[in-house]
């Protein structure tokens, strides 16, 4: 760890630094982070800005500290983070929609593709992410989406598609956590979403193009839905449209 420059603010750059060891020492859950002392005098920094930036990262779940044992790094829990998270930097419920829509664009196309072309890896892969979406484990669930509409835009066989669905995936992967989070607890959210999932690999089982494109817009346009109806649209709206003026 390098000393941190006395002209910058002291607690936001030990997490910096923090997270840069982290990731240059290919640091795993269960591994210790440096004590306190050791890192105070390593980075040049009062105890005190160490001790508050260990308090942020401890209240946000990234690591654990236990008297007498140190700071170790817990395993993540996108659940946790998320609902941490959420209510400071949750995306407008307004650009959560056009993402559905936008989604709903290109992933129809992409059901049709795959419909045509896909095979029985393919499916195989798609069913053992649905059996995923069933899961009381929030992170299980958006981690068994991923896998869903990966293995079908690979289904698709047009990799032009695929780069175009997953180099914007840090959107998308934000959009599908929002969306997911957002119903999680919504009753009989989970089997609607696995159920129209389901409906999706039967189209393409089937070849038929239709019915997969269909039932994969119709799994959207119920997100889109329920997130019209929860009503947080209208207070994101007006905060977009204030930026805007």
């Amino acid at each position: 760890m390098k000393p941190i420059p006395r002209t910058n603010r002291k607690f936001e750059d030990v997490l910096l630094r923090i997270r840069d060891e982290i990731v240059q020492s290919n640091l795993q859950p269960g591994d210790k982070l440096m004590p306190e002392r050791e890192m105070s005098e390593a980075l040049q920094v009062s105890r005190t800005s160490v001790r508050e930036a260990l308090r942020i990262l401890e209240f946000f779940d990234v690591i654990q500290s236990k008297p007498g044992e140190g700071t170790t790094l817990r395993k993540p829990n996108i659940a946790n983070l998320l609902a941490n998270f959420y209510p400071f930097f949750l995306l407008p419920a307004s650009t959560n929609i056009e993402l559905l829509e936008a989604r709903k664009v290109l992933e129809g196309g992409i059901a049709v593709l795959a419909a045509e072309r896909r095979t029985t890896a393919h499916i195989e892969r798609m069913q053992a992410a649905l059996e995923g979406l069933l899961s009381d484990d929030l992170d299980v669930q958006i981690q068994s989406d991923l896998d869903f509409h990966q293995a079908m835009s690979d289904a698709a066989g047009n990799k032009t598609l695929s780069d175009i669905l997953f180099v914007v995936s840090d959107v998308f992967e934000k959009n599908l956590q929002s969306n997911r989070l957002h119903l999680f607890k919504m009753p009989g959210a989970k089997e609607t979403l696995y159920n129209l999932h389901a409906a999706v690999i039967r189209g393409i089982i089937d070849g038929d193009a239709g019915k997969a494109k269909a039932a994969l817009e119709q799994s959207l346009d119920y997100a889109i839905e329920r997130i019209n109806q929860s009503g947080f649209h209208r207070t994101s709206g007006h905060r977009r449209d204030a930026k805007r003026s």
